[in-house]
């Protein structure tokens, strides 16, 4: 393994392109929603084989934004998206009992409380600091 230092503009691009990920996985639900109905976790591994193959992630920063643009989205709106996202997620997460919860979301966060503007506001479950929820399947 090794330490990796990302740019500020490849941070940007990153979190931009999980954005995207996630607009493409709700507008696949939604136009495939009977082929993955009885499918596993909703049918994510289908769209996620595609996703995998999707050019976009050949694209730059810049390149995705205009890309972006093209769909009518500003920066701002899909990295709204992403955040509404995730905390619709954690809300969801945070209604399981910590039994239910693998070794490796327990494991995921090293403290049960967040800080949020300074104050330590607890946490049901871990919510994992990473960029990308490789383990989406909702």
């Amino acid at each position: 393994m090794a330490i990796v230092f990302m740019s500020k503009t490849a941070k940007k691009r990153s979190l931009l392109l999980d954005a995207l990920r996630i607009l493409a996985w709700e507008e696949y639900k939604s136009t495939n929603k009977e082929a993955l109905k009885n499918l596993e976790y909703g049918g994510y591994s289908v769209f996620e084989a595609e996703w995998k193959e999707e050019k976009l992630h050949n694209n730059t920063y810049e390149e995705l934004l205009a890309f972006a643009k093209s769909l009518e989205f500003t920066e701002v709106e899909l990295l709204s998206i992403r955040s509404t996202y995730y905390s619709k997620k954690s809300g969801s997460a945070a209604t399981y009992s910590p039994s239910s919860t693998s070794t490796a979301t327990a494991t995921a966060s090293p403290s049960p409380t967040r800080k949020v503007n300074d104050s330590s506001v607890p946490v049901s479950a871990p919510v994992p600091e990473e960029e990308f929820d490789i383990g989406d399947l909702f």
